[in-house]
Parts: structure tokens; C-alpha cells; sequence
């Protein structure tokens, strides 16, 4: 057993230790309470490693403030100074537990911004214009304006995971050429859609371009019954506004629908064949040069004919077609043989490229009364120049069948091909009489679906004397 004063000195011993213990707690909170006040910096201040602010930060008039390494404020910031940095690599945190906002008249000039705040669906609030110069990463938390408030991503700035969980909900400044997304979306009352924006790069290094997502119907403002005949339905439930600042065109813009905002009425079973975008041009609703309709990521590319405000529009229900047109250099043939070199036109009437999936083709019958010669390299006949080389030919089942491959398979709408083929006919023994040249567009060619306009023919007038066999051409 140990002896009493044994007992009594580890007894001692234990009390002093936890007094000590004690002590160091107090001090902690003592250093918590301190740190947890307002941070006001008065005059420059630098910080070249980690600061850690748990509550707000003020910069006063006559401060400023150069973050050189990786800074946390976990409140609210308010600049009436100069926030700016001299290294690229340096950070701004704002990961706050509470909502955060970002007010004051100075300038906020970041290279690398982090928006982290899971406290509620919506916690930052922009009350003034801040600058970034490099990465902002949306990793959570809805960022929104005050009147006055505004993001501006400089030349070389990008934006990056950017979800339904963090994004802009107002415009957002993109100065420089390179190419950007703008991280924007909208909101109606508790929901939140992100809908971005794509901007290829702009050819001019002092572009400065501003884009928004409206959750709204665009017709309370631009009336959506004036619009191009062209065009059958606007989108009635969002649209974007696109401005460009420095007078110049615009780079191509990407449009991406979405279900929860797009409208049923645009997305029909057949909208990828009429899908575009429309432009408010000041007086009416016009269609937009689509470079490019991509159904895997939902979006459309367009070449925008000047800025202000585009939706998604539904164009009415027109098909391409097409129509040949014969034009042979002789129909007169006395004798056994006779040369008779044509040239089709063919044509598309109604404004409509062809669907890329059957293809434009044009069908001669074949006949003992007739030679057919298709020479692809052929550039002019009958003093005509003929586009051959755009055009296949094979002889298939009974029909000479003549398919337009140029341009990608893809027959321009309101353009016309021409087809020369050389032709000999061949009059029957002793006899005089008429036989039919006749052209015929394949029913189906390019989409279409009217047919009245699919033959032309010119009629072969023969007048024959002696064999066949003893003609001449």
C-alpha cells in the first residue's frame, strides 16, 4: 500500500496540472473572442501565407489589402478601400456556415475566388462589383445581386463547377477573346435553375460581353405574336439577354434546352427538325443562322445577327422540294442514231436544306431507245457549266439513278444543281415517230414529301429510213 503522503503528493501533483489545463482553456477562448471581432484593416496589409477570419472584415477607406497566399473569411466582407494581389496562385475563400454577403464602394480586384457556403440555398449576396482575375470555383451556394452588385471575370478568368447547386442568379461581365461559359441561371421563388450560356471567343481583345437567364415569360416585354412568318411558337417561359459593350458581331453563342425550363410546346416530338433561336430585333422576333443542333448535349449553336434578347422559337412545319428541269440540246433526230446531250437542272423551291437522310436523287428509266453516259469530271455541256462532280451515278434495277453527294450530302435550300449527261438515241427501223425523255425525282429525296412537281420531259421526234445499223451518229 502506498503511504499517505504518496497519496498526498500525486493528489498535488494532479491538482496543479489541472489548474494548468484550466488555464489553457481560458486563454483559448480568450483568443477565440478576439479573433471572432471584426477584422478591420486601416492601411496596407499584406498576406503572403494562411489568414483565417471567423467573422467580418472590413477594409476601411485608407486600407488596403494585398492577398498574396490563401485567405478565409467565413463572414461578410465590406470594402470602402482596395482589395487586390500581386500572385496569381493566390485565393479568396469565402466558406462561411452562415449566408455572406460582399458590400462597400472599393475596389475588389481576386485572382483565384472559392464561393463555398452550404447554410442555405442561396447565402452570398453581391452588393457590389467584384473582379476576377483568374479561377472562381463554384463548389456550393447560389451567389445573388443587390442592385448594385455584378461579377466581372477579366481576360483570362474561367469559371468551374459550376452546378444546380452554385452558380450567378443575375448577369455576369465577361471582358477579353477567349471562349466562356457563363455561369448564370434564375430563380422562381425557392427553385433555382443554373442555364448556362456558351460564348465562343470573340475576335477582339476589349470585348466586353454581359449575359443573363430569365425565368420568365419573354412576352411581357417583346411580344411573342410579332415575330417572322417563319417562325410558329416562341418559347414563352425564359429567355437571354447578351450584350455587347466594345459595337462589335458577336462570337457564336450555345443555346442548351432543358425540360424543367423549355417549354413543352418547343419541345414536340419533332423539334430537332424545327428547332431555332430567335432574336428580339426591336420590332419582332427573327430567326438566327443555326451553325449547329447537338441533341446529346441538349443545345444549339447559332451565329447571332446582333445582340439583346434570344429564346428558343419553333419553326412552322416546311419541308424541302425539289423539281428537275430538262433541257436537251436536240429533239429533232432523222436518221438511225441521233445525239441528243441533255442537262438537268435541279432545284429546291421552298427554302428547306435537304434532311441529310435520303438522299436528293433524280431517275431515268433505262430503255433500248436510249445510251447513257455520266462522265463526273465533266464541267460544261451544251455550253452549260454542270456541277457533276457533285453528283453519283449508277445504273440499278432497270433506272439510271443520278445522287447528289456535294456539300456533304446536304442539298441547299433555294439552290439549284445541274446534271450533264451525254445521250444518244436510237430510232427505230423504218418508222417515224415520238418517244418521251423523262426525269423523275425520287419521292422521297431530301425529306420531301410533295410530289407534284417530281417529272419533267421533253418529247424525241425520229424520222428513220434504213437500218439501224447503218446510221451514224
Amino acid at each position: 500500500m502506498e503511504g499517505r503522503l504518496t497519496i498526498k503528493l500525486k493528489k498535488s501533483v494532479k491538482k496543479i496540472r489541472d489548474n494548468i489545463f484550466l488555464f489553457f482553456v481560458v486563454l483559448t477562448l480568450i483568443g477565440s473572442e478576439i479573433n471572432a471581432q471584426q477584422n478591420v484593416v486601416s492601411d496596407e496589409n499584406r498576406n503572403e501565407g494562411i489568414s483565417a477570419t471567423y467573422d467580418e472584415l472590413l477594409v476601411s477607406s485608407t486600407g488596403s489589402l494585398i492577398n498574396n497566399g490563401e485567405m478565409f473569411v467565413y463572414n461578410d466582407l465590406s470594402n470602402e478601400g482596395e482589395i487586390s494581389f500581386e500572385t496569381q496562385s493566390s485565393v479568396f475563400n469565402f466558406k462561411g456556415q452562415a449566408p455572406q454577403k460582399v458590400a462597400g464602394t472599393g475596389n475588389s480586384l481576386f485572382s483565384n475566388v472559392l464561393f463555398d457556403n452550404a447554410s442555405e440555398k442561396a447565402p452570398f449576396l453581391i452588393e457590389k462589383n467584384i473582379t476576377i482575375n483568374g479561377n472562381a470555383d463554384f463548389s456550393d451556394g447560389i451567389i445573388a445581386y443587390s442592385t448594385n452588385g455584378l461579377i466581372i471575370f477579366d481576360e483570362s478568368a474561367t469559371a468551374l463547377n459550376v452546378s444546380g447547386e452554385s452558380f450567378v442568379v443575375d448577369k455576369v461581365r465577361k471582358k477579353g477573346n477567349q471562349e466562356f461559359v457563363f455561369p448564370i441561371g434564375d430563380n422562381r421563388a425557392t427553385s433555382y435553375v443554373y442555364r448556362k450560356l456558351k460564348m465562343e471567343a470573340p475576335s477582339s481583345t476589349s470585348s466586353v460581353v454581359d449575359a443573363q437567364y430569365l425565368w420568365e415569360n419573354p412576352g411581357g416585354t417583346y411580344n411573342t405574336s410579332l415575330k417572322e412568318d417563319r417562325i410558329e411558337i416562341i418559347d414563352n417561359q425564359e429567355y437571354w439577354v447578351v450584350d455587347d459593350f466594345n459595337g462589335s458581331t458577336l462570337p457564336d453563342l450555345t443555346f442548351y434546352w432543358n425540360a424543367a425550363t423549355t417549354p413543352s410546346s418547343i419541345l414536340t416530338s419533332d423539334f430537332l427538325d424545327r428547332l431555332t433561336v430567335a432574336r428580339w430585333d426591336g420590332e419582332k422576333w427573327i430567326q438566327e443562322e443555326i451553325v449547329s443542333i447537338d441533341s446529346v448535349s441538349s443545345s444549339i449553336k447559332i451565329k447571332p445577327s446582333g445582340d439583346g434578347v434570344f429564346t428558343f422559337a419553333l419553326l412552322k412545319t416546311v419541308l424541302p422540294d425539289y423539281f428537275p428541269t430538262l433541257f436537251t440540246s436536240k429533239t429533232q433526230v432523222v436518221g438511225a442514231k441521233g445525239r441528243i446531250d441533255f442537262v438537268v437542272f435541279v432545284g429546291e423551291a421552298n427554302g428547306e436544306n435537304s434532311n441529310g437522310v435520303n438522299p436528293v436523287e433524280v431517275r431515268i428509266s433505262d430503255s433500248d431507245r436510249f445510251q447513257f453516259s455520266f462522265d463526273q469530271a465533266l464541267t460544261t455541256l451544251n455550253g452549260q457549266t454542270i456541277d457533276n462532280l457533285d453528283w453519283t451515278y449508277v445504273l440499278e434495277r432497270g433506272l439510271h439513278k443520278f445522287r447528289y453527294t456535294g456539300n456533304g450530302g446536304i442539298f441547299p435550300g433555294n439552290s439549284i444543281s445541274k446534271i450533264g449527261i451525254k445521250a444518244i438515241f436510237i430510232s427505230p427501223e423504218n418508222s417515224t415517230g415520238e418517244v418521251p425523255l423523262k426525269v423523275t425525282m425520287k419521292a422521297d429525296s431530301g425529306g420531301q414529301q410533295f410530289t407534284g412537281n417530281d417529272n419533267d420531259q421533253d418529247i424525241i421526234r425520229y424520222t428513220s429510213t434504213t437500218d439501224s445499223k447503218d446510221g451514224k451518229d
